[in-house]
């Protein structure tokens, strides 16, 4: 009696713990994801990368501007060096000049002109590369929530068993003392009892490790206050299995918009467009530049009665401006604009195994994503059946033990494989909507597609 009051004190905790756990705030599987694509650090490094390739963008756009650098020197000599008008003699002087030049790329085999377009592809590509971090975290934290889900319906289930187990226990006793049972099946009912508290202790933490799982998935750091909102599972499930597609038909619309197809399709572009820029490094280069200088010197040995020029002089006579194009012919660079060529042609035939290499990889996917969903689909509908059998069983085996017909090892059987086959169905039931939700993904829905 003793032991039967304890397991029943241990049910009312357990049933405490998930009321607890129910009032905490819930999160919906939408608040899930945007909290983790807000904080989950591998998607922040693609954001990163993105930015990064903004800016090799604007520096590739720039390049086209002319440059501009100022220069000063100061200069002393001593013994024979030449002084203002170029005259070699001994002596003892200084030089200060000052300096401006600017120069502009008029033409060279448009290379600038394609390495931005190739810029601009892979940034583009970037772009897609983050799209698809979103996506598989978004993926995987859908893939948390619906396991927190099934957990949860576990850890009922069990505590569903637990309650028959007690009742269990309370008609062997009434058996026991009309003498229909014996001491024996009474203390095998508890021993059963005592074995589906430990079920439900593992199904609670079970609970408690997806929670943990789905919250390190959002990179959400406050476990114990965690908590999700439960859909309607059933309305859900029903709507899944009306909206199945076939997988050419999903493949069709995935291979156009799937972000992994897009980035390699921008990258093969990009290696086109570098190709075209490194056969310009065949072409002649203009560049036109423009420069100003002056000087002041001063001499430190002049003979008596001299003085050197006063600065405004010297910098009136000593100002000199240039402009002037300037016309670059390669004749032989040891081969290195022939290799960058070739070495530009291997990454075009890279990118396209790449592209094609995706493109399997997406219809392998969907075909998976659609075969595990049918064949999960068929599972929950057999699981469906063997739980209305299994639950038919337990009821007339339940009449027979409390008519004293039965023994306790059989009920017991019966108990077990009822509680089996609800634990199956659960199973079968989240494995499908997370199956279907992939395939449905792949077709261009939102994984935030749910009943609510």
């Amino acid at each position: 009696m003793r032991t039967t009051i304890i397991l029943c004190l241990c049910l009312v905790f357990s049933a405490g713990k998930l009321a607890a756990q129910t009032s905490k705030k819930s999160w919906t599987l939408q608040e899930c994801i945007q909290f983790g694509l807000e904080n989950n650090i591998s998607v922040k490094q693609y954001e990163l990368a993105r930015e990064n390739q903004e800016i090799n963008v604007e520096t590739t756009k720039f390049s086209r501007l002319p440059d501009l650098t100022a220069n000063l020197g100061q200069t002393f000599y001593f013994g024979r060096t030449p002084d203002r008008d170029g005259i070699y003699q001994d002596q003892t002087g200084s030089n200060s000049s000052m300096g401006i030049n600017t120069s502009v790329n008029l033409f060279s085999g448009f290379q600038v002109s394609n390495q931005l377009k190739a810029e601009k592809k892979e940034l583009l590509a970037a772009v897609e590369d983050l799209n698809r971090a979103r996506e598989d975290l978004s993926l995987a934290i859908t893939g948390y929530y619906l396991q927190v889900l099934m957990s949860r319906e576990l850890y009922e289930i069990a505590l569903d068993q637990l309650e028959l187990n007690r009742r269990q226990v309370e008609q062997t006793q009434k058996l026991v003392d009309g003498g229909k049972s014996s001491e024996s099946d009474l203390y095998d009912a508890r021993s059963s009892l005592a074995q589906q508290q430990m079920q439900v202790t593992e199904t609670a933490n079970n609970l408690q490790l997806s929670l943990l799982n789905l919250t390190q998935a959002m990179n959400y750091t406050q476990v114990e206050d965690f908590n999700v909102v439960t859909p309607d599972v059933s309305e859900f499930v029903e709507r899944e299995i009306a909206g199945l597609i076939l997988p050419a038909d999903v493949y069709r619309h995935a291979v156009n918009e799937r972000p992994a197809i897009k980035a390699a399709g921008y990258r093969l572009e990009g290696s086109e467009k570098m190709l075209q820029a490194a056969r310009g490094a065949y072409a002649p280069s203009l560049r036109l530049g423009a420069g100003y200088s002056n000087s002041y010197y001063y001499n430190y040995s002049l003979a008596a009665g001299l003085s050197n020029a006063s600065l405004a002089d010297q910098l009136a006579q000593n100002s000199a401006q240039s402009v002037g194009l300037s016309l670059s012919v390669p004749i032989f660079n040891r081969m290195a604009t022939r290799n960058r060529v070739r070495s530009a042609r291997l990454n075009i035939k890279n990118q396209e195994l790449m592209l094609d290499q995706a493109k399997q990889d997406l219809y392998k996917e969907v075909q998976q994503a659609y075969y595990n969903a049918v064949a999960a689909h068929e599972k929950f509908r057999s699981s469906e059946v063997a739980v209305e059998a299994a639950q038919l069983a337990y009821d007339f085996e339940e009449q027979k033990y409390t008519a004293g017909r039965s023994s306790i090892y059989t009920f017991d059987q019966v108990r077990i494989r009822l509680a089996a086959a609800r634990s199956e169905t659960a199973q079968a039931k989240y494995n499908f909507l997370f199956r279907s939700r992939i395939l449905a993904f792949y077709n261009g829905e939102s994984l935030l597609n749910d009943p609510r």
